[in-house]
């Protein structure tokens, strides 16, 4: 995606298969760069439309329209929701768009009837249950956006965007046990996700207790593994359990030594020594110190990095 967005100021020399090539992996990556996405949809529509099959030709329609409503381009997104509205008058399509154009000029009581309309006649349809997903978050709505979604994913189980999703308005709603299990699913998925892994483990540590800090201990570990010991954020994690389990042991609450955070600690002081400055190395030896872990390590290797 990088090549075709590198030419996006002439984009009128960009071939069409490479356009269509960009699109493409645009919605598979969600990108965010929008007005890329509308140069290079609207481009295509103007001059190749009669070249692509009527799937693709009415999907870039509808990819185009949305990526000129959140790039502001109202006259491009208007032009483009008008020949959708043309060619599919009744369904969710229409709605859908004819909803995000009323979401986009504030109307959003406008929208919420035409998805309300369409939700009547078919209480499952995902186009309409995810765009009513947005505007509620958009809304700042967050109990009607996760009310949508969960609708979405009784029938739409294998969506793991969506349990994503659902897991990071858990998190906003401080309903963690929630967002476990949606990023639980999530990993079943997408079992190598550095991201997900990690934000599993962290709310996990949120929710605390030492079964919760074991398991986070494990997604950390998968990380480090992943990453080849250069995640820092895995890292530090290692290190926060292994002094919550060792407060736990201390305080009698059961609990074992977590040995995996003097690993950690050390790794976490080899990678600051050689990519952080001194002042950030000084603050991490402290922070160590007062976990109880590998001082001893941290000061050896610093005296050895001087050498």
């Amino acid at each position: 995606m990088a090549g075709a967005s590198a030419s996006l100021d002439s984009v009128e020399s960009v071939s069409l298969l490479d356009m269509l090539q960009y699109l493409r992996q645009a919605r598979e990556l969600r990108s965010h760069d929008s007005e890329a996405v509308a140069r290079y949809g609207s481009t295509i529509l103007r001059k190749y439309a009669r070249k692509l099959n009527q799937t693709e030709l009415w999907l870039i329609h509808e990819q185009t329209a949305q990526a000129a409503m959140d790039s502001h381009n109202e006259p491009l997104a208007l032009s483009i929701s008008q020949n959708v509205l043309a060619r599919f008058p009744k369904g969710a399509r229409g709605s859908r768009l004819a909803g995000m154009l009323g979401e986009s000029a504030g109307r959003t009581s406008e929208a919420t009837q035409l998805y309300a309309k369409e939700l009547e006649l078919d209480p499952q349809n995902a186009l309409i249950l995810k765009r009513s997903v947005a505007m509620h978050k958009g809304q700042g709505n967050i109990p009607a956006a996760l009310a949508a979604l969960h609708t979405y994913l009784a029938s739409n189980q294998l969506d793991w965007g969506a349990w994503e999703e659902a897991a990071e308005l858990y998190i906003q709603a401080q309903l963690y046990q929630q967002a476990v299990f949606c990023l639980e699913e999530v990993l079943l998925h997408q079992p190598i996700a550095l991201g997900t892994h990690l934000l599993l483990a962290d709310t996990l540590c949120t929710l605390g207790g030492t079964p919760n800090l074991l398991t986070a201990r494990t997604h950390y570990s998968a990380v480090v593994e992943l990453s080849g010991g250069r995640s820092a954020r895995a890292l530090y994690g290692l290190t926060y359990v292994a002094a919550q389990l060792g407060a736990d042991r201390k305080a009698g609450k059961g609990g074992e030594e977590a040995e995996l955070g003097q690993v950690a600690a050390r790794a976490l002081t080899q990678l600051y020594q050689r990519e952080a400055p001194e002042a950030e190395q000084a603050m991490l030896a402290g922070m160590l110190k007062a976990q109880g872990l590998a001082v001893e390590a941290v000061e050896g290797n610093r005296n050895a990095s001087k050498r």
